[in-house]
């Protein structure tokens, strides 16, 4: 994978190239997200006004991107607890193999994201009911 901002910055590029409006957009991490920001920007946009922009993993910096960066947090701690106890119990004999084990997320809510922008049609004011999304995924 590349991990970079400048992945993000071009495929929000060729996003924002289809001139199909959108209010939102996922990036699936957040150094693509920070390039997704300056993309948006760059294109005269602002962040989180016109476009709400999501990241995941809740890096380091991501509370300290302009703006802060609205994230998915894995939960990495009790996620390698949960992997070193089921070997432990495996090894032991305690337990039986699970193939699978759901631990929830958590949605970290910064400055990127907002109430989709109300777009003018004609005289008119029309806002969608549908959150219009882009998705930056590799």
């Amino acid at each position: 994978f590349d991990s970079t901002p400048g992945i993000g910055y071009s495929f929000t590029k060729q996003l924002l190239a289809r001139k199909q409006p959108f209010t939102a957009l996922f990036a699936y991490n957040d150094i693509a997200a920070i390039g997704a920001i300056w993309a948006v920007r760059e294109a005269g946009l602002r962040v989180p006004e016109d476009v709400s922009i999501v990241g995941f993993d809740d890096v380091a910096g991501a509370a300290y991107a302009n703006p802060g960066l609205t994230t998915v947090r894995q939960p990495l701690v009790k996620m390698g607890q949960i992997a070193a106890q089921t070997v432990v119990d495996l090894i032991e004999g305690r337990g039986e193999y699970v193939p699978e084990i759901a631990i929830e997320p958590e949605f970290v809510v910064r400055q990127s994201t907002g109430p989709a922008a109300v777009r003018h049609s004609r005289s008119v004011k029309v806002a969608s009911p549908h959150l219009q999304a882009g998705y930056l995924a590799k």
